[in-house]
């Protein structure tokens, strides 16, 4: 992938988390593309988030297919993802996943992701994880909602989380 750069025009880079940490994970890129990396992005036109994954060849299950554990961990963080770019600090309660298709290694995806719905200290969250000929996993999560001393007790971060 071409870092965090925008694919093309009418796409804006996004950074979902306000906390270091959270590009060191996994899906951060930072193992030479070997493993997961998962970059956000804001779709002008919509305002719609979105992000862009690639399983490297270290998210390998089956033989050219990524590990559908390395494909519900981009799930969980890209619906998590879509709560705190609208200022919603949330943790995974539940996630479950149906999966289509194969997802190969190496190809550049698209996945979408929307908030449901709000309910008291939860939100509801659906994705998706596209290739250009359709489908291959679509996902629903609940999320908790995190408080101001939850989120400082977690994350160490001072003041809420920032909007994107």
């Amino acid at each position: 992938m071409t870092g965090s750069r925008p694919p093309g025009p009418g796409w804006e880079t996004v950074e979902p988390f306000p906390f270091s940490e959270a590009r060191r994970s996994f899906t951060g890129g930072q193992r030479g593309g070997q493993l997961i990396d998962l970059r956000y992005f804001r779709r002008t036109a919509d305002q719609t988030l979105v992000a862009l994954a690639r399983f490297g060849p270290e998210a390998e299950g089956a033989p050219g297919r990524a590990h559908g554990g390395g494909v519900l961990t981009v799930l969980d963080e890209a619906m998590g993802a879509a709560a705190w770019v609208k200022g919603l600090p949330v943790l995974t309660v539940r996630i479950s996943a149906s999966f289509r298709k194969a997802v190969p290694i190496g190809a550049e995806l698209l996945v979408e992701m929307e908030i449901v719905r709000e309910r008291g200290k939860l939100v509801e969250v659906r994705g998706r994880l596209l290739a250009p000929e359709g489908l291959l996993a679509d996902s629903a999560g609940t999320f908790m909602k995190l408080d101001g001393a939850r989120v400082k007790e977690v994350f160490g971060l001072e003041s809420p989380p920032r909007t994107c």
